[in-house]
C-alpha cells in the first residue's frame, strides 16, 4: 500500500473522500488532516512522513496552494486532487498536482488517478531493467534470461537479479537445481512491506546471480500493478541490471514491468509458428505504448540451415537484435548440473556477446581465418569492446 496523506476542508465531502480512498485499498491513511493546514504545519507533515500520495479536497480556493507547497518539499510524491470546480481544475495542473477527480469519482476513476499519477512521478524507464517475452511457451526464454544473466556477472562484472515472473509455469528453480524455501509469490504478496533485510530471505543466488524464482503455487492470489511497482522500489537502487523472464502473455501486473523496461525482447525460433506469434507480441507490445526503439526480437536454436536473419525480420516484422545458435547438447547438460552453459561453447560466446551489447559496449569480431576458426570452435578471445 502507499503511505497517503489526506487533506480535506472538514465538510461533509469528507466522508466520501475516506470511502474513497479505503475502497481502492492502495492507500495506507497516515494524516488524515481535517483542515486546511498552514505552510509549516504541512512542510512538517511531508518532513515527518514523507507520503507517497497526498490527497487534497479542492473544496476551497485556498486549498490550490497546498500542491506548490508539497511538490516543493516531496517532488516524487503524486497529489491528486478531488472534487475540484472548472476553475480550480485548470489551476491545479499549473501549480503541481498530477491528476483530479470529480466529486462523484468512482473507486475505479480514484486508482487510475493514483496508477497514473504514480508513474508520472516514480515509474519511468528504467536503464537497468530488460524484459525477455516468449513468442510461445517452449521458445527458450529462460534459457537466454539464465545464461546472459550469468554472463553479465562473469564478463561484466554486474549485480544481477532475475524475477521469473511466470508465476504458474516458471522453471527457473529447475533449471537451477534448487528447491527455495520461498518463492516470488511469497514476496509479492507482502512486498508493501518489505525492507530489504527481509528481501535477501526471499534471494536464491547461483553463479553470483541472484534470483526470484517461481513456486508455480496455484493457491496465491495473482499480484496486481502495484506489487511490481514496490518490488522495483525495492531492487533498482541495489542491482546494476534485473533481467525479467516473463510469460507468453502480458497480464494487469506485469504490463508495469514492460512499461518501465529500458528493453523488450521478443524470443522466438526460426520455425515458422514461433515467427508468426512473434509478429503478435510486437503489435500487442505497440498496443501498450512500448515504442518500437525498445522494442528487440532474440532468434533461439538457429541451425546454419535455417532462414537468414533478414528473412526471419520479414517473417516477424522486426529486425533481429540478436541470433543464438542451437546447442541442445550443451544445455542439457548444463541444465542437468544446474549451470550456465560453458563460456567456451559457440553459444556461450553468443551469450557473453550479448551481455556485453546490453552495457552498451560493442564487440568487434575478428573476421582472419583464425578468428572465424575460433568462432567455429567456440573459443573465446579476451573481449574486445569499444
Amino acid at each position: 500500500m502507499f503511505n497517503t496523506v489526506a487533506i480535506h476542508a472538514g465538510s461533509s465531502r469528507a466522508h466520501r473522500l475516506r470511502y474513497l480512498m479505503a475502497a481502492t485499498s492502495w492507500l495506507e491513511l497516515s494524516r488524515d488532516l481535517n483542515n486546511y493546514p498552514s505552510e509549516h504545519e504541512l512542510k512538517r507533515v511531508c518532513g515527518g512522513l514523507s507520503p507517497e500520495v497526498v490527497i487534497i479536497d479542492l473544496e476551497a480556493p485556498e486549498s490550490v496552494e497546498l500542491a506548490a507547497i508539497v511538490r516543493a518539499e516531496l517532488p516524487s510524491a503524486a497529489i491528486v486532487g478531488y472534487g475540484p470546480s472548472r476553475e480550480a481544475e485548470v489551476m491545479a495542473t499549473k501549480v503541481g498536482f498530477d491528476a483530479t477527480v470529480p466529486a462523484e469519482a468512482s473507486v475505479d476513476d480514484l486508482r487510475f488517478a493514483l496508477q497514473e499519477s504514480l508513474r508520472k512521478r516514480q515509474g519511468g524507464v528504467e536503464k537497468s531493467l530488460f524484459c525477455f517475452l516468449p513468442s510461445k511457451a517452449g521458445s527458450g526464454c529462460s534459457t537466454i534470461v539464465l545464461n546472459t544473466a550469468a554472463a553479465l556477472v562473469r564478463d561484466q562484472g554486474k549485480r544481477v537479479l532475475v524475477l521469473d515472473t511466470d508465476l504458474r509455469s516458471g522453471i527457473m528453480a529447475v533449471m537451477l537445481a534448487v528447491k527455495p524455501k520461498v518463492s516470488i509469490q511469497t514476496l509479492l504478496a507482502s512486498v508493501q512491506e518489505m525492507d530489504h533485510r527481509r528481501f535477501s530471505e526471499f534471494v536464491v543466488t547461483s553463479q553470483g546471480v541472484d534470483y526470484l524464482v517461481s513456486s508455480r503455487a496455484l493457491d496465491i492470489p495473482p499480484p496486481e500493478w502495484m506489487d511490481y511497482f514496490h518490488l522495483l522500489s525495492i531492487t533498482l537502487r541495489q542491482y546494476d541490471a534485473i533481467l525479467v523472464d516473463m510469460p507468453e502473455l502480458i497480464n494487469p501486473a506485469t504490463v508495469e514491468l514492460v512499461r518501465r523496461a529500458a528493453e523488450v525482447f521478443v524470443v522466438s525460433t526460426p520455425e515458422i509458428p514461433s515467427m508468426t506469434l512473434a509478429s503478435q507480441r510486437f503489435e500487442e507490445l505497440e498496443r501498450l505504448n512500448v515504442p518500437k526503439t525498445r522494442i528487440g526480437l532474440l532468434v533461439n536454436r538457429l541451425h546454419r540451415s535455417d532462414a537468414s536473419s533478414d528473412q526471419i525480420a520479414e517473417m516477424a516484422g522486426h529486425p533481429v537484435t540478436k541470433t543464438f545458435p542451437n546447442d541442445y547438447v550443451g544445455l542439457r547438460s548444463a541444465i542437468l548440473a544446474g549451470r550456465p552453459i560453458t563460456e567456451r561453447s559457440r553459444l556461450g560466446v553468443a551469450y557473453s556477446e550479448f551481455a556485453a551489447e546490453l552495457c552498451g559496449k560493442t564487440v568487434l569480431h575478428d573476421t582472419s581465418l583464425t578468428g572465424r576458426l575460433k568462432s567455429l570452435w567456440g573459443i573465446r578471445e579476451t573481449s574486445s569492446v569499444a
